[in-house]
């Protein structure tokens, strides 16, 4: 793992990770859910690189302080 993400609200968190794939491609992956159940969504992008993944998670953070009410960002 090379970068890790997470952002909650009181019902709600969403998280993001940067990780290499087996074939060596960077996966930006995302996982979202409810605090009050153990349901949860997944989603994984392909990065160009690490740099590319890095700004990829500085734009969800952006979306996520927009959010309302606003995403708080745990780590």
């Amino acid at each position: 793992m090379v970068a890790r993400a997470r952002w909650e609200t009181a019902q709600r968190w969403y998280e993001v990770e940067l990780v290499r794939d087996l074939f060596g491609d960077w996966v930006a992956i995302r996982r979202w859910g409810s605090k009050a159940s153990r349901r949860y969504g997944e989603l994984s992008h392909v990065v160009e690189g690490e740099a590319a993944g890095r700004q990829f998670i500085e734009k969800i953070h952006l979306v996520r302080l927009r959010r309302k009410p606003a995403y708080w960002r745990v780590y």
